[in-house]
């Protein structure tokens, strides 16, 4: 199954936009709420952390696979940005922590880490590639059987449910041209079923289904100023497992358990 359509663009590099990733995402309100989401899941599914191999592909600045390495996984990270990449090494030596880095697109990732790892991340990386669902079938090779897939991607619910309520009333499955290509919109939005589906073919099961910034993202600012952020967040990791609520987050998080 391919997601392709007439306006394919190739498998996007952020070396342009390292600085202000940095400075955007995960230094934003949103940008936490990822990263909690994320801590949420980890813990509630009892992922085993010490000692644990954990290969992050299209790891970018490796904001999560750090807090994995606080806790003793053994992180390798992966990206085409050298830009991103050298963010990674840098925050990683700020806590005098081990990282094995290399610079290569996914497409390469079995040539570079020939072994398979305990843990997979792969997040927000699947929208941006030209075809998101041949990637699926590298990223489960790289999972020991009994291993972890976790797995974020640009939700298509989500987006299409926000251009909705943005006044765009035929609801386009792909995003503005413009916008993708200054960086601020991925060029596939994905249907969490068909993802599952194609996981569950590749010998996983989806143990934690989450959409993220289900209640962020469609709360207007002045009713987040008026509750207070720590309301909103409260609300988004409480309703972001549970349907149908979780189908309208702008990301879907999975944790998909590879069979023994």
């Amino acid at each position: 199954m391919s997601t392709k359509d007439t306006d394919t663009r190739p498998d996007r590099n952020f070396d342009d936009l390292a600085a202000r990733f940095a400075r955007t995402i995960y230094a934003t309100p949103r940008g936490q709420l990822r990263l909690m989401a994320l801590r949420a899941d980890f813990a509630d599914l009892k992922i085993v952390l010490p000692d644990a191999s954990v290969l992050d592909i299209g790891g970018g600045q490796g904001q999560f696979s750090l807090e994995l390495a606080q806790q003793g996984a053994q992180v390798s990270l992966c990206d085409i940005s050298a830009e991103m990449l050298q963010l990674a090494r840098d925050q990683f030596a700020a806590q005098q922590l081990p990282l094995t880095v290399k610079q290569c697109a996914l497409q390469d990732v079995a040539a570079e880490f020939p072994q398979p790892f305990d843990i997979v991340l792969n997040h927000a990386v699947l929208e941006w590639l030209e075809d998101p669902f041949a990637a699926l079938p590298l990223l489960a090779d790289r999972v020991k059987p009994g291993g972890w897939l976790s797995l974020m991607f640009y939700n298509l619910h989500g987006h299409q449910w926000r251009q909705l309520m943005n006044g765009r009333t035929h609801a386009p499955q792909s995003a503005n041209p413009r916008l993708r290509d200054e960086g601020n919109a991925p060029q596939h939005p994905l249907d969490p079923d068909a993802i599952e589906q194609a996981l569950n073919t590749l010998g996983f099961h989806v143990e934690r289904w989450r959409g993220i910034r289900c209640v962020h993202d469609h709360m207007h600012q002045k009713i987040r100023d008026r509750i207070g952020q720590d309301a909103v967040n409260k609300a988004d990791l409480e309703f972001g497992t549970l349907e149908p609520y979780r189908q309208f987050g702008r990301y879907v998080h999975f944790l998909a358990h590879k069979q023994e």
